[in-house]
C-alpha cells in the first residue's frame, strides 16, 4: 500500500513547513538580537566580554531550540491526525503548528523583554533596532524568504477554471 498525497495537501505541507521554519528563524533572531542588546551593554559599562557569557547564550538558545521541537514533535502529531482525519472521513481540518507558534512567539517576547532591559538608553535601542533592520531586509535573507514563497505558491498551480482551490 503507497500514500499518495493530493495537491492541496502537499501545499498544506509546504504552508506548515514554511511556517516552522519562520517561528524558528524568529527565535534564532530574537536571540541574536538580545546578544547584541548585552554586548552593547556590557561596553556601555565597561565590562569585559568573556566566553561565560557567549556560553550562556548558546546554553539559552539551546534550550529555546530544545522546546521548540518538543513543540514542533506534538505539533506533528496533531497534523497527522488532522491528515488523516481529512483523508479518511473527509473532515476539513486545518494544518497548523500551533503550539510550535505559541512557543516561539513566547520565546521571542522574553527576548525582547531581555532586550528592553538591555537597552535603556535611547542610543543603544535605535542601534539594535537598526541592527535588525539590516538582518531583515539583507539581501541574501530577502532573496530566501522570495524563493520560498516562490516554491509554496508554485507548489500546487491554480487551474484555469479555479478549481481545486
Amino acid at each position: 500500500m503507497y500514500l499518495t498525497l493530493s495537491p492541496d495537501t502537499v501545499k498544506s505541507l509546504l504552508w506548515l513547513l514554511a511556517m516552522l521554519f519562520i517561528d524558528y528563524v524568529s527565535v534564532i533572531t530574537a536571540v541574536l538580537i538580545d546578544l547584541r542588546s548585552a554586548i552593547m551593554k556590557a561596553r556601555r559599562e565597561n565590562r569585559p566580554r568573556t566566553s561565560s557569557g557567549y556560553r550562556r547564550t548558546v546554553e539559552k538558545t539551546s534550550r529555546y531550540l530544545t522546546t521548540l521541537i518538543a513543540l514542533t514533535i506534538i505539533d506533528a502529531m496533531i497534523v497527522g491526525a488532522a491528515l488523516l482525519f481529512r483523508s479518511t472521513m473527509g473532515w476539513s481540518v486545518p494544518v497548523f503548528p500551533l503550539f510550535t507558534t505559541i512557543g516561539a512567539v513566547g520565546l521571542a517576547l522574553i527576548e525582547g523583554k531581555s532586550v528592553m532591559e538591555n537597552t535603556q538608553r535611547r542610543s543603544d535601542f535605535t542601534s539594535t533596532a537598526s541592527s535588525a533592520s539590516d538582518f531583515l531586509s539583507d539581501k541574501e535573507f530577502v532573496r530566501l524568504v522570495e524563493s520560498l514563497r516562490l516554491l509554496i505558491g508554485n507548489a500546487h498551480p491554480p487551474s484555469p477554471d479555479g478549481e481545486g482551490e
